[in-house]
């Protein structure tokens, strides 16, 4: 049975070789700034996103990501909070939310 913390670190560890992978891909399309979300990488990563940056315990998978390098950022925002959330590669951006 997966403890808390392991569920944890293996959701950002799929979340981050989804990241990389896209990142090294340079056959997916980018639309302004924004990564292709009909790409099935992108998508999965969009998928995971909503899953698991967006849930209660979303500060510690968000925590992770940053300590690996990853700037996570709101996109869009209202007075109660992030509406969308935002992936920053080094090519472009992911939009979740």
């Amino acid at each position: 049975m997966l403890t808390v913390k392991s569920k944890i670190s293996k959701m950002a560890d799929l979340i981050i070789a989804l990241l990389q992978a896209i990142d090294a891909d340079e056959s997916i399309k980018i639309n302004g700034e924004n990564y292709d979300i009909t790409h099935p990488l992108v998508n999965a990563v969009i998928y995971l996103a909503n899953e698991y940056l967006t849930a209660d315990d979303r500060h510690v998978h968000l925590r992770v990501l940053k300590q690996k390098g990853y700037n996570v950022f709101p996109g869009e925002q209202d007075r109660f909070g992030w509406l969308t959330g935002c992936i920053q590669l080094p090519r472009g951006v992911i939009v979740f939310g």
